[in-house]
């Protein structure tokens, strides 16, 4: 048997990182019947604002051995239907950083607003070693292990969002526009930073380019193919999910007109969606930073799941 560590964390309401505290002993909390059924699980407190997590969650993979997750969860008891869900995909150019660093920044806004925050790892590049496609096949592999444990874990399997900062903006994005199957369809897009366009990546940003080609294993002209796969604005189509997108105006390494032009897409596809721009480069942080985004983010969120119509676009 397997076990786990469950822990009360303190958050900061919508404003800033986890802060972590000098942890005591607390109560046992047991999970319902399910795969993750019969861990052993201690409780510790700390702070005011309360979330239950289990870390380091192996999920099932296409191409190999298993990925681990760490899923956040509010310190209640989930709300009828269950309560709606985060993927919060890290970024770190396709090849390095993980869900340690992202996860707790996300889950700090969320999880006190009644979101459960799932952040995943995934197959990262290196040198001679692309991850193309099963960086994606590891996220779509997320969502499909979120339907499958929905009732255990006390969500709502028709509230799924994915959300990423860079790299993982760019895999949220597809989970969006080319999600696979419908056990792998998410519900709303919430992207940073994201690249959209690979093809424009690499001829108008060395750095990114750089990290593109490693990622997909070529140039374009090379595996120009991959470069569309990969490339979320290729795949816009009406009906897909609506979408929020942010970037920085000045970003030096993934440029704004990469949003811009995502915008575009979604707009000729009629897909509902909004665009923020910010003073700000490339790391935006959030909600480290840009933290009076959220409110903004749970209002897409509120009128995505009430299907209010078509949401604001901003130029």
């Amino acid at each position: 048997m397997l076990t786990f560590l469950r822990r009360f964390v303190p958050v900061r309401r919508s404003t800033g990182p986890e802060r972590r505290g000098r942890s005591r002993p607390g109560r046992t909390y047991r999970p319902e019947a399910s795969a993750i059924q019969g861990l052993e699980t201690r409780a510790l407190l700390s702070g005011d604002v309360r979330m239950i997590v289990q870390a380091n969650i192996p999920y099932p993979t296409l191409a190999g051995p298993p990925e681990r997750l760490d899923i956040y969860t509010p310190a209640t008891p989930a709300p009828p239907g269950g309560w709606p869900v985060i993927v919060a995909i890290h970024g770190g150019g396709w090849r390095r950083l993980s869900k340690d660093g992202y996860g707790p920044r996300i889950a700090s806004a969320f999880v006190p607003n009644g979101y459960v925050v799932i952040a995943p790892n995934y197959a990262l590049s290196g040198r001679g070693r692309p991850s193309w496609p099963t960086n994606l096949q590891d996220v779509r592999s997320v969502v499909s292990w979120i339907r499958s444990e929905a009732p255990a874990l006390g969500i709502d399997p028709n509230r799924i969002v994915a959300m990423g900062e860079s790299a993982g903006g760019n895999l949220a994005e597809l989970l969006g526009t080319d999600p696979g199957t419908s056990a792998s369809s998410v519900d709303a897009v919430i992207a940073f930073s994201a690249p959209s366009d690979l093809f424009s990546l690499h001829a108008r940003s060395p750095l990114a380019g750089l990290a593109a080609a490693q990622f997909l294993g070529g140039l374009p002209r090379q595996v120009p193919s991959e470069y569309a796969a990969a490339s979320p604005i290729d795949h816009v189509a009406p009906g897909d999910p609506p979408m929020f997108l942010v970037h920085g105006r000045q970003d030096p390494l993934v440029p704004v007109g990469q949003s811009r032009a995502m915008a575009g897409a979604l707009t000729a596809s009629g897909v509902p969606h909004q665009l923020v721009l910010v003073n700000g480069g490339h790391a935006l942080d959030f909600p480290v930073h840009y933290g009076d985004l959220t409110r903004r983010l749970l209002e897409f969120l509120a009128t995505t799941w009430n299907d209010k119509g078509s949401l604001s676009r901003t130029p």
